[in-house]
């Protein structure tokens, strides 16, 4: 069987191939800075790069280091797996009338095609293809519900039964979102996600979406395989202790996943206070992973360039539907196809290893297809890892039932040396664009503060 597996993000074949393509291509490398900078911003991701452009901006003297060997975050292309760009992260840039990033693309039309993401699609219900109205009908009850409420409970609860019931539930409760409902706050999404741009709706890059991040800030110097295991803040500044050793300077921005500060990879010296510990508590990472698969042409020939893909779930009202949540044929018009996981059952698949993930799609799509869909049409495919990658630890931020209303104080500054910025701070949190508005104002922020006096 020809198959390529990726166990984790994190792992070094990861790593490897993450070496090639224009997504790195273009990052200057640096020596490790030597004189004590003004500010340290602890991540590369689009807050860190966006952070760093600020302090840059500004004449403020920093480092960005990062603890990956490559930077774009949660943001990244793969070039080197099947010869044509493959996201493993963000995919879809989102908003993209007032997407910055997006905006910065489409102006450089020689390097990037950016176009707005086509509204096709198909539903399956085993091997039959069904009126898609079966799973919209029911898709719009839940969002109508969601749109109109701003509870803390959690979302689950505030559904009615009748809703709960329908046969096509379980598929709308992954198509809505990557979030279980049971652990899904309206609130949260309702208080603390704001876009200006939202309306405009998504937009494809067809280079991808990493590779374009990795373009728009080529011109940040950044210090790779520099991972943070301390910060003390005790005394006057902020010591940033690494496996290369200390940093001394007068601030640091902390843009790291909210999954690494909840499990506690980075230690404070002394502890964080209280008010921004109980903020962390207010979230948790979703778990959302992708099957990227290569298919033969004689049976991606069926199907338009992006058409979003999705098959009935008979989970029986399960906390976390066992199913493709969602899937996206031909992207960009390429050979490869995007099958997305999420929830706990995608946590937990994940735990099982790539070859699980894999094997999953394939027998969904072997019973949609046909038993012999392997030997027909496929060539090979990764997964990602998104829970067990050290430096994520998860997908995206969410508010926990109950709780969310802390979300705001994460991005409560500490001590005027310790700012905080990343997806989870973003009033367009789980975005690339807001984690990039996070740094900049957590760069702002630092500035107008008395940390560099």
């Amino acid at each position: 069987m020809k198959k390529i597996f990726l166990s984790g993000i994190g792992r070094r074949q990861f790593l490897k191939a993450s070496l090639s393509g224009l997504a790195l291509a273009t990052l200057p490398r640096i020596s490790f800075a030597q004189s004590n900078p003004d500010v340290v911003v602890i991540g590369a991701g689009s807050a860190g790069l966006s952070a760093s452009v600020e302090l840059m901006r500004r004449g403020i003297s920093f480092v960005c280091i990062e603890g990956m060997n490559r930077i774009g975050g949660r943001c990244y292309t793969d070039m080197s797996t099947f010869g044509v760009p493959a996201d493993h992260g963000a995919h879809w840039l989102h908003g993209h009338a007032q997407n910055e990033i997006a905006i910065f693309g489409k102006k450089h039309k020689d390097k990037f095609k950016i176009y707005k993401e086509p509204d096709r699609s198909v539903v399956y219900d085993g091997k039959t293809k069904v009126n898609e109205n079966k799973l919209w009908k029911i898709y719009k009850k839940i969002e109508k519900i969601r749109e109109a409420t701003s509870s803390d409970k959690p979302f689950m609860d505030l559904l009615p039964e009748k809703i709960k019931k329908n046969d096509w539930f379980d598929t709308a409760h992954k198509v809505s979102m990557a979030r279980d409902f049971g652990e899904f706050s309206t609130y949260d999404d309702t208080n603390n996600w704001y876009d200006p741009g939202w309306d405009s709706g998504n937009a494809l890059c067809r280079e991808g979406y990493g590779t374009l991040l990795a373009y728009y800030r080529k011109d940040i110097p950044v210090k790779l395989n520099t991972i943070v295991s301390e910060i003390k803040w005790g005394g006057k500044g902020v010591q940033v202790v690494t496996n290369k050793g200390t940093i001394n300077a007068k601030a640091c921005i902390v843009t790291v996943s909210a999954g690494v500060l909840k499990a506690e990879k980075i230690k404070f010296t002394p502890d964080l206070p209280l008010r921004n510990r109980k903020a962390l508590e207010s979230v948790s990472m979703t778990v959302s992973n992708r099957v990227l698969m290569q298919l033969k042409k004689k049976f991606l020939g069926k199907f338009k360039s992006d058409t979003n893909f999705y098959i009935k779930c008979n989970s029986n009202g399960a906390k976390s539907p066992e199913t493709i949540s969602y899937g996206l044929l031909k992207m960009s018009g390429t050979n490869v196809s995007l099958f997305g996981i999420s929830g706990q059952f995608s946590r937990d698949l994940e735990n099982e290893g790539s070859e699980a993930m894999i094997d999953f799609v394939l027998n969904k799509l072997k019973s949609t297809f046909g038993s012999k869909f392997y030997e027909k049409y496929f060539i090979k495919a990764i997964a990602t890892g998104w829970a067990n990658n050290p430096f994520t630890l998860g997908a995206y931020s969410g508010g926990v039932p109950g709780k969310s209303k802390l979300r705001r104080d994460i991005k409560f500054p500490v001590g005027d040396r310790i700012f905080f910025a990343g997806e989870a701070t973003a009033g367009a949190f789980s975005t690339v664009h807001g984690a990039n508005r996070s740094g900049i104002r957590a760069a702002t922020d630092l500035y107008i503060s008395s940390a560099l006096d």
